[in-house]
């Protein structure tokens, strides 16, 4: 029997485990010559980067055609993990990617590289990261990944997730599901309690810090729902504290950032100074290596290679403003919390994840807020993955969903847009069919007959306070953005096709009355859906199916 399997997809870091039913437990999948051992804990993790290659032999290019992926993982479209880590050894390569995830999330057509010619967007990139290790999984396992589940953020629109259910039935994935990451984490830790709990997830990877607070059910319950209370999110992981600390850098060499920035070393900068922050979660002082060739491109001969203290490290994370905002974080997930009685004293554990949470004074901020006994820290790495696998395994969530769905319409006097909200943000899924449903009459705007009917949809996720994003400058190189509004972000859910239905009869321009009943819910898997009924014919247009198109 096929097992079932998960993949936590991760900005720095992605792990892949599976379900073994005859253990009733998850395990991690070391994939030779891709993973590496996470420093402090030695866990089996691949870096989420990927050297593209644009392979000619006849394998590489048959094993690029769509229906012939979804059979048989031919050739290699690409080398991932460790191994593209060491083919862009001096950062100057322009078929390395990384830090496609946050990409994948808000542009997924943006173009991350261009190979002989050829142009990578977020989306191809992500899909053959995921293909190289679904083929490196069946050469180590002997198996086809057919049942995978994955993890996703928690301010992750419907875009997201449908990107990657696209790629993944690509893949020759038949059965997808996805699962909020701090709630996956809740369910890896949660494997061995006792009783049930009430735990607060504390997610902090390498481009989101999520929290969570999930009532789980205890051992033995298989099929019964752990429950989610409150989440909250922002987009803030280790790759601004990356880009933070090579900025640091720049100004401590006397030099301007936006010059660094501009330099073809700029990757391999940046490279090392994650490694000067994963070396300072276990020592006191660290040093940016840089070899003789860059210390002379970058006018530094005879200069000293700059260090950095833990000390000094805490008084960039203070400046930046990031343990201000992981504050604010549990300030408003408890401000959920409060409204279905869940309080700070509340909580049972705190389960710490993502290797930004070994980041110094992290774990502190956590002790004052929740008492030392109250954390557990064991699994940094291994538990979102774990987690997935649980679900997959047949543990049931109920779960609610982060933003707003909403209409676009126009005020009649003033013509600006509104977005009148049909499903409001925390509403529990699946629904029991539509809960918001209203009459429509179709718009002629040429004054013909329509025989199409067009809705556009909308999800509105709301900013929570000032937040630091990672975005890419003209050349395609990682820097901070700084939002300190709260306007919220609109992500229209079928802009590539907002069509619902054909109409026949057509509609006449002259027929005022309502013509189509359209009703909204959302599914088990997240997606919002319509059922769309045409009160003239009597006909079934739609029924509960997803809204989210693809562009």
């Amino acid at each position: 029997m096929a097992r079932q399997w998960s993949m936590d997809l991760g900005t720095t870091n992605s792990a892949v485990a599976y379900w073994d039913v005859e253990r009733a437990e998850p395990v991690m999948v070391d994939l030779t010559g891709l993973s590496r051992a996470m420093l402090l804990t030695e866990t089996p993790v691949v870096p989420s980067c990927v050297f593209l290659y644009h392979g000619r032999g006849w394998r590489d290019q048959v094993g690029r055609w769509p229906w012939v992926e979804r059979r048989w993982l031919l050739g290699r479209q690409g080398y991932v993990g460790s191994v593209a880590l060491e083919m862009n050894y001096d950062g100057r390569s322009s078929n390395y990617v990384e830090s496609f995830k946050p990409l994948l999330a808000k542009e997924s057509t943006r173009v991350m590289a261009r190979v002989d010619g050829q142009a990578f967007s977020a989306r191809t990139v992500t899909r053959i990261f995921c293909r190289e290790i679904l083929h490196a999984v069946q050469q180590e396992t002997g198996e086809r990944i057919r049942d995978l589940t994955m993890t996703v953020p928690v301010d992750a629109f419907e875009t997201y997730r449908a990107e990657l259910q696209s790629l993944a039935a690509r893949l020759g994935v038949r059965r997808f599901q996805t699962l909020d990451e701090p709630v996956a984490a809740a369910l890896g830790y949660g494997l061995n309690t006792e009783r049930e709990m009430t735990l607060l997830v504390f997610d902090f990877g390498g481009g989101t810090l999520h929290a969570a607070i999930v009532r789980t059910t205890g051992p033995g319950k298989l099929g019964t729902p752990a429950e989610v209370v409150a989440k909250e999110g922002l987009w803030l992981g280790g790759n601004n504290v990356d880009v933070w600390l090579l900025e640091h850098f720049a100004r401590q060499c006397g030099f301007d950032p936006a010059l660094w920035r501009g330099t073809e070393w700029y990757q391999a900068l940046l490279d090392e100074s994650q490694r000067v922050k994963e070396q300072l979660y276990a020592q006191e002082e660290a040093t940016l290596m840089l070899n003789d060739r860059m210390m002379v491109e970058l006018n530094m001969r005879g200069r000293e290679r700059p260090t950095l203290s833990r000390a000094g490290l805490v008084e960039i994370l203070t400046d930046s403003g990031l343990y201000r905002d992981i504050t604010g974080v549990f300030e408003r997930l408890f401000a959920q919390g409060a409204t279905k009685g869940i309080h700070k004293d509340d909580i049972d554990e705190v389960l710490m994840v993502g290797g930004s949470s070994l980041l110094p004074e992290v774990h502190t901020l956590l002790e004052r807020e929740f008492g030392r006994s109250r954390l557990r820290d064991w699994l940094p790495f291994e538990a979102v993955a774990y987690g997935a696998c649980v679900y997959a395994g047949g543990h049931r969530v109920q779960d609610f969903i982060r933003h707003d769905y909403a209409l676009l319409t126009f005020d009649r006097e003033t013509k600006r847009q509104e977005y009148p909200v049909i499903i409001p943000r925390g509403t529990s899924y699946p629904t029991d069919g539509p809960v918001w449903e209203d009459s429509f009459t179709p718009t002629c705007p040429r004054g013909e007959p329509a025989s199409e009917f067009e809705l556009k949809i909308y999800e509105l996720g709301r900013a929570g306070g000032a937040q630091k994003e990672i975005g890419f400058d003209d050349q395609g190189r990682l820097r901070v953005l700084d939002r300190s509004d709260n306007t919220p972000v609109i992500v229209c859910l079928n802009e590539g096709d907002p069509v619902l239905g054909a109409l026949r009869p057509p509609h006449p321009p002259n027929r005022r009355e309502a013509r189509l009943r359209i009703g909204f819910g959302v599914n088990g898997d997240r997606y919002l859906t319509a059922t769309v009924r045409d009160l003239l014919t009597g006909t079934t247009i739609m029924d509960d199916q997803p809204v989210v198109k693809l562009r």
